[in-house]
């Protein structure tokens, strides 16, 4: 089997056949095959959590259902997948008022100490290295709340009057123009949060290409990579943190080894609709639906904000991140990720083939339920600037000349005329904003940060 047949999911019959047979369209019928439609699949079996009987060769050949044995990857990328109804908590809090009402069918969430979830491994959450909880009682008590506290933080809420949810919207500016909307989870969610991201988040396995939010790495250390090499790819996720749904989260932390009620549960803490956060407007909150035109009610998602969604998304992208490495080795190259930004750097291999390489990571990345934005795509050779995540990496990291003079500019006219008129932007602490911007750029180029601080030091203040 060769190595593109692994990377796209071509895996050999195991029981044997034509291979030309097994890999044709599941509408293509043998010369000798009957000219009346195939019987329809047995149904699955009624029950939660039963094993579906997998059919023999010889009854698979039969029905016509060779394409059920192909990898989940053919499956995934050729068949539609129709809409799935969100199985998440609702209708059980009032975070206005602090009021619990009847929480239902809910109460037994994710099991008790006296009943725990039948569908917890253990085994295999021990062998992740894993928190161990077999039901939500051990969940609450390692997010250092009560049950019936972290069942209020998780339901979602009912849309109403006098009824908010646990987010608040923030907008920040763009670097390309144009405004970011932050979803700021409330003290008491975010605590919970924090506590999850210590003991839980932080402990999931994560791919080595991956820098973004992770303790000891750095743009700086993703960009060390790619110095002094021949060419440049720089691809981008769009809509990175929304397109982890509740329905990958809770998937994911089921195929960890925990029940359907402690996945959903932690699903259902660090998801949440944009819609439903809420916006101050005059004296009135409002929904986010609201005051925003291209703000829609979709899935619950991965908020931009919150201190779990980093190290969530990182965790969800180590197959795709092994898959783009494996890729990239065949091309004699290097791969990093910080965050929504990829990043290959090779010789001349890659530079050769560099449109059908682009062409290879669109389709795992389409495959791994992502999405690039094509604007974005850049391929950087030697004769021109070459940047990763706003490092300069042609012959060593270094920030670009136009932020390097943008800033000394600053410090030049702080020096001759004063701080007091320099401060443009309005920045709370003109004096920290600086410093920071010094620091920065003393990290990714010493020799440029020596000359600004010099600068600094010699305003008076």
């Amino acid at each position: 089997m060769g190595f593109f047949d692994w990377l796209f999911g071509k895996k050999k019959d195991p029981y044997g056949g034509n291979p030309q047979k097994q890999y044709s369209s599941p509408r293509q019928q043998p010369r000798d095959a009957s000219p009346y439609p195939p019987p329809p699949p047995p149904p699955p079996p009624s029950g939660y959590g039963r094993p579906v009987p997998v059919p023999t060769p010889q009854q698979a050949q039969a029905v016509g259902m060779r394409f059920q044995f192909l990898g989940w990857r053919r499956r995934r990328s050729k068949t539609p997948i129709g809409p799935i109804p969100d199985q998440t908590i609702s209708g059980c809090r009032d975070v206005l008022t602090g009021r619990f009402s009847e929480p239902g069918g809910i109460a037994s969430l994710g099991g008790s100490r006296e009943s725990p979830d039948p569908y917890f491994d253990a085994a295999r959450v021990r062998a992740a290295g894993l928190p161990e909880l077999p039901h939500t009682d051990a969940l609450a008590a390692l997010a250092g709340v009560e049950r019936r506290k972290l069942v209020w933080l998780a339901a979602r809420p009912l849309s109403g009057k006098d009824v908010t949810t646990h987010y608040t919207v923030k907008e920040i500016d763009k670097s390309s123009g144009g405004k970011r909307l932050l979803m700021v989870p409330l003290p008491q969610l975010k605590a919970v949060q924090r506590a999850l991201l210590e003991k839980l988040v932080s402990k999931l396995p994560v791919h080595d290409a991956a820098h973004g939010f992770r303790k000891g790495r750095d743009v700086l250390s993703g960009a060390s990579v790619h110095v002094g090499k021949d060419v440049l790819v720089s691809l981008d996720v769009r809509d990175f943190f929304p397109s982890f749904t509740f329905r990958r989260v809770s998937g994911y932390f089921r195929s960890l080894g925990y029940g359907r009620g402690t996945a959903v549960a932690l699903a259902n803490l660090t998801t949440a609709r944009l819609a439903e956060a809420q916006v101050k407007q005059g004296n009135n909150w409002v929904y986010a639906a609201k005051a925003y035109k291209n703000v829609r009610w979709g899935h619950p998602e991965l908020p931009q904000g919150a201190p779990t969604s980093p190290g969530i998304s990182n965790a969800i992208c180590h197959r795709m991140d092994k898959r783009l490495t494996g890729l990239a080795r065949k091309f004699g190259a290097d791969y990093t990720r910080y965050a929504d930004d990829m990043t290959f750097s090779g010789g001349d291999d890659l530079a050769f083939h560099a449109t059908k390489f682009i062409g290879l990571v669109t389709k795992i990345v389409h495959t791994e339920g992502l999405r690039l934005n094509d604007k974005k795509t850049r391929v950087m050779r030697q004769g021109r600037q070459q940047r990763v995540t706003g490092v300069v990496v042609n012959n060593k990291t270094n920030v670009s000349r136009r932020d390097y003079d943008k800033l000394k500019a600053i410090l030049h006219n702080c020096v001759k005329r004063g701080p007091h008129g320099e401060n443009h932007d309005h920045h709370p602490d003109f004096r920290g904003w600086l410093q920071g911007k010094i620091a920065h750029v003393s990290h990714i180029g010493p020799e440029r940060g020596r000359k600004l601080m010099a600068l600094f030091n010699q305003v008076r203040w």
